[in-house]
């Protein structure tokens, strides 16, 4: 449909012309419609294609071709192709156009349209990153300029290469990559077209980029050496290398397996060796150590050596050869009692303990054990007729103890029979309560030396029997992990997960007061209420927060909690005793390998988790210190004082804990008086 809008004069005719599409693409019809038009004597009307400073001739006719008594319609179109316009160049009529109608002095045009050879081209894939020789799908969509979708054709380039037909404006294609392809960002390039006589008309082109993963492909696995020495640094390396060959940064699980099937575990990083240390009797023969990342296992093999080796040691006049080593200890063993020695022809078995008693004539003597490679030495109080060492394993234990037996039968049978007397007297009165009554008295009551009763409180020997040992003066000696219950060590077999480390930095803890040792040993002693687990090394202490122990993975809170528990209480004896406790309090959460036997806690360090937490302690001068992730962690519910570097982290001086509880309540209150 046509609308006429544009009027020209011609003398004494008018004449009007169509108006056009808002926009073409090359290859387009271009119709163009007149009507008004009266014929002339003389002249012609011309038609112009104008776009630009260019005007491309679309039709001329003489003015005696039409009636000049009447009006006349004259209809024509061309095809946007340089044949059907007669042009050189698709240049002359891109951008913005008019069509002129034109008769001598007199003319008229339409309203500007485009002319375009663009093409909108989308290419959109089915994921973002994909693992090496996984197939990618792509989906294209090309539109011209017009609104029109292109039939022509697409062409794919840069990561891959295709050439196809594009119907109705879709089309799909699937490629996959190199299996060895380099990780990283790649393009896919896509370039859509249509065609005519004379070439490409209309053209369009667009990328889509998308990530290949790093994968690992090979793990390499190499040994310090072939053959294993018992209590000896035996080292592992391991390298990981991806689908094209570079190499990966991570760690890698590694595992050891012995001959009877018993694990131990250790993690080692990748481009380095890790270094363990086996038992003195590890299992002798053929071991297995098996690396793991990502689905990649290594395995590889190596010997353990057999070693003798015993742990020599006395009990009174009682010399105790263990066998502590992995294979049968068959060495001969001298033992030196003062100026005399005597030999040792030994067989021990795994594990196995012998026993020697040695005699002398009566006084302390300098005895030695000498097996030539391992020895010891102590100063024993011997007695006996003449130097001699014999073997406990062939004396029976009638034979040795006869007199000591008979005894100990006499005063069994004594106590039995007294027992039986008073029983038979008290079954009827007091039963069995009665008896226990009878013969041990009434309950927490007891004998002191000089005989006069001290009562213990039921509750007071539950206490110490699930508290702290104590010294003769009844001092918990928790520094010599009496009350420890965490223990820093190798740990093969445990948990690895986020923990949080308190540490205490005491100076001179050993030129400590008693009562100052007292004051400390009871604060720390607190932060066991939030099962916080104690590690005491002379003047460090640490308290880790372990999910294994604390059954939560939010133990940073814990932490912090614990150490304000532990600064308030310090700060608290310090203002008012003399005896002062020079201290740093630091705190750090990090990675630990972790695991319970016996209800404590063996723990192993990943990076710097607790070295860390002990610098920040050692810099911390009667403050509390925390780590720039454990602030990051608790930033709304701490009161940040101000920061400093500490081994090149960032550290936060820590003064109150916020009650958030309390805050919620008092904007409650507040909210609800604004509200009346």
């Amino acid at each position: 449909m046509f609308m006429f809008v544009l009027v020209c004069s011609f003398v004494s005719a008018g004449i009007s012309l169509s108006k056009p599409l808002d926009v073409y693409n090359l290859g387009d019809r271009l119709d163009v419609k007149t009507s008004g038009i009266v014929g002339a004597e003389n002249g012609n009307l011309n038609f112009g294609l104008v776009c630009g400073n260019l005007t491309t001739n679309l039709a001329r006719l003489p003015a005696t071709s039409f009636p000049s008594d009447e009006e006349s319609e004259w209809n024509f179109y061309k095809i946007l192709r340089l044949d059907d316009l007669e042009i050189a160049n698709y240049s002359d009529i891109i951008g913005e156009c008019q069509i002129t109608a034109k008769l001598g002095e007199d003319g008229c045009s339409t309203n500007v349209f485009t002319i375009s050879d663009d093409v909108a081209v989308t290419v959109s894939l089915d994921k973002t990153a994909y693992n090496p020789g996984e197939a990618i799908m792509i989906r294209i969509l090309a539109t011209k300029t017009n609104g029109d979708l292109l039939n022509g054709f697409v062409e794919g380039s840069n990561i891959t290469s295709f050439s196809k037909a594009i119907s109705d404006g879709v089309v799909s294609e699937v490629f996959t990559t190199s299996d060895t392809i380099e990780a990283g960002n790649y393009y896919l390039d896509v370039r859509a077209y249509d065609t005519g006589k004379s070439g490409i008309l209309n053209e369009g082109s667009a990328s889509a980029g998308f990530s290949i993963n790093q994968v690992a492909s090979s793990l390499v696995m190499s040994l310090g050496n072939d053959v294993a020495v018992p209590e000896e640094s035996f080292s592992v390396g391991v390298e990981v290398y991806d689908q094209s060959g570079v190499e990966m940064s991570g760690t890698v699980d590694v595992k050891f397996i012995s001959p009877n099937a018993k694990e131990f575990a250790m993690i080692v990083q990748t481009g380095d060796f890790g270094e363990f240390n086996f038992n003195s009797n590890a299992t002798v023969g053929t071991w297995r150590v098996i690396g793991s990342f990502g689905g990649i296992i290594e395995e590889r093999e190596f010997e353990m050596a057999g070693v003798q080796k015993a742990n020599f040691s006395f009990e009174g006049s009682v010399l105790t050869v263990t066998n502590i080593g992995n294979v049968v200890y068959n060495r001969s063993i001298s033992v030196g009692i003062g100026n005399e020695s005597k030999v040792l022809n030994l067989n021990i078995g795994l594990g196995e303990v012998r026993k020697f008693n040695l005699k002398a004539p009566s006084g302390e003597y300098d005895v030695s054990v000498d097996d030539g490679v391992d020895s010891s030495n102590h100063q024993v109080l011997l007695t006996g007729k003449a130097i001699s060492v014999s073997d406990l394993k062939d004396v029976g234990i009638f034979k040795g103890y006869s007199i000591v037996w008979v005894f100990l039968i006499i005063v069994v049978g004594g106590v039995g029979f007294v027992l039986f007397r008073r029983y038979r007297k008290t079954k009827t009165v007091g039963g069995k309560v009665g008896i226990i009554k009878r013969i041990f008295g009434k309950v927490g009551v007891a004998r002191r030396k000089g005989g006069v009763p001290s009562r213990i409180k039921t509750r007071g020997i539950q206490e110490f029997s699930d508290g702290p040992n104590l010294k003769n003066d009844g001092m918990a000696d928790l520094s010599r992990g009496d009350i420890g219950s965490a223990e820093a060590t190798l740990v093969l077999k445990g948990e690895k997960d986020m923990s949080a480390v308190v540490a205490i930095s005491v100076k001179d803890y050993n030129k400590l007061s008693d009562v100052a040792k007292s004051a400390l040993q009871t604060t720390i002693e607190g932060a066991r209420k939030m099962k916080g687990l104690i590690d005491w090394r002379g003047d460090y202490i640490f308290v880790v927060f372990s999910p294994v122990a604390t059954k939560t993975y939010k133990n940073e809170d814990l932490a912090v909690k614990a150490g304000m528990g532990i600064l308030n209480g310090l700060n608290s004896y310090n203002k008012k005793f003399r005896d002062k406790i020079k201290f740093g309090i630091g705190i750090h959460a990090g990675e630990l390998v972790a695991s319970k036997d016996r209800g404590k806690l063996k723990y192993t360090s990943i990076g710097n988790t607790v070295s860390l937490a002990k610098r920040i302690a050692d810099s911390g001068d009667g403050k509390l210190l925390i780590s720039d992730g454990i602030r990051k962690k608790l930033i709304r519910d701490l009161k940040i004082l101000g920061k400093k570097e500490v081994a090149g982290n960032q550290v936060y001086e820590v003064s109150e804990i916020k009650n958030r509880a309390a805050d919620i309540a008092k904007l409650k209150d507040l909210l609800k008086r604004q509200g009346n």
